[in-house]
């Protein structure tokens, strides 16, 4: 009986010491934060938020470099997005298409109830895989099943991931370890797409090696050190390649998602985009050319953005002392923009919550 009344005791003692923690950590937080301290007006904080930590396969990517790195990271992969390298990409594009074109035919056939999400993901990871790696998933055919779910792992995280908790108590501690190697993704799917990434890198790498002109005589010695300066390491070329394949997946699928979804609810927009798509397109194979055509199907894509945006927020760091306008918001501080407030602000868009693709 003593030893229950021990354990008891512990239990209680443990919890009234977290509520006192939590209490005064609140405390704190609201009356010392960093608002209140630069004379910025606002809402009262929320506690257990910080800043995300980026560690792991994206440590090296766009994502989570800084200065003259960024830059020089930004302006090597930027022409990899250029018109002409789209344009080379539509043939690519237009094979999955088709194969995405027959599963939607064999659910109408059916008049199967189905995923449209799955399925979305499928045919974004197949253009994702050809046009900026070269190879084959094969997903709409429903195969590499096991890449799709590792994929998934990197978005559905919940309470149950340690490190997910740790992050929302102390972001200091979650960046701590995250330098120590810890990460809030799980492991198997780092390892997973780690391995993936680093075997589609060493094949284009061999064929690179096996087209390359021998002929060195040709090249002028500022192409060559112009190229020298512009480079990325191995670590960089890997966390941009993992950050095409996990970032490019979910946002593109998450979009085509919300966009059927629109289409559902609004029958009229619905029938304008098909008209528009038949008078401009009809059977015509989709070019770049043709796609600059279809003024109102951009509207329906962008408004779908604005409702729906696959990113809620976005931060940026203060990288020298600011002042705007009457506030000083000093070097080093972290800058969020929350994009979701800023769509449906009524200020901005009148009717915020109305789908409206002429605004």
């Amino acid at each position: 009986m003593t030893y229950f009344l021990i354990g008891d005791s512990i239990t209680l003692t443990l919890l009234v010491l977290l509520i006192l923690i939590v209490a005064y950590y609140t405390y704190k937080l609201r009356t010392n934060n960093i608002f209140r301290r630069l004379g910025m007006p606002g809402p009262a904080p929320i506690p257990f938020v910080g800043e995300l930590c980026i560690s792991g396969p994206f440590e090296h990517g766009l994502l989570a470099l800084k200065d003259e790195q960024w830059k020089n990271a930004r302006s090597i992969i930027s022409p990899t997005f250029s018109t002409a390298k789209l344009k080379a990409m539509y043939g690519l594009m237009n094979e999955i298409s088709d194969m995405y074109y027959k599963r939607l035919l064999e659910y109408a056939d059916k008049q199967e109830i189905f995923d449209i999400k799955a399925l979305n993901g499928q045919y974004t990871l197949d253009n994702i895989a050809s046009c900026l790696f070269g190879i084959e998933t094969n997903s709409l055919q429903n195969e590499n099943v096991t890449l799709i779910n590792h994929l998934k792992k990197f978005f559905n995280r919940g309470f149950s991931n340690i490190f997910l908790f740790i992050f929302f108590i102390s972001p200091r501690l979650a960046s701590y370890l995250g330098k120590k190697g810890y990460s809030m993704f799980p492991k198997d799917a780092i390892d997973y797409t780690t391995n993936l990434v680093n075997q589609i890198l060493a094949r284009r790498r061999q064929q690179d090696e096996t087209n390359q002109q021998t002929d060195k005589k040709e090249q002028q010695p500022q192409q060559q050190w112009g190229t020298l300066k512009k480079t990325l390491n191995d670590k960089e070329i890997f966390s941009q390649a993992v950050i095409f394949l996990v970032a490019g997946y979910e946002t593109t699928s998450i979009l085509m998602s919300c966009f059927f979804y629109v289409m559902a609810t609004e029958p009229v927009i619905q029938e304008k985009v098909y008209e528009e798509i038949c008078q401009e397109l009809g059977d015509d194979e989709v070019t770049h050319e043709k796609l600059n055509q279809l003024p109102y199907l951009d509207m329906v894509i962008s408004e779908t953005l604005r409702m729906y945006p696959p990113g809620i927020r976005f931060d940026r760091v203060a990288s020298c002392d600011y002042q705007l306008g009457n506030y000083h918001i000093p070097k080093g501080s972290i800058i969020n923009v929350s994009v979701y407030p800023i769509h449906h602000d009524p200020n901005v868009w009148p009717d915020p919550e109305k789908f409206i693709p002429e605004r």
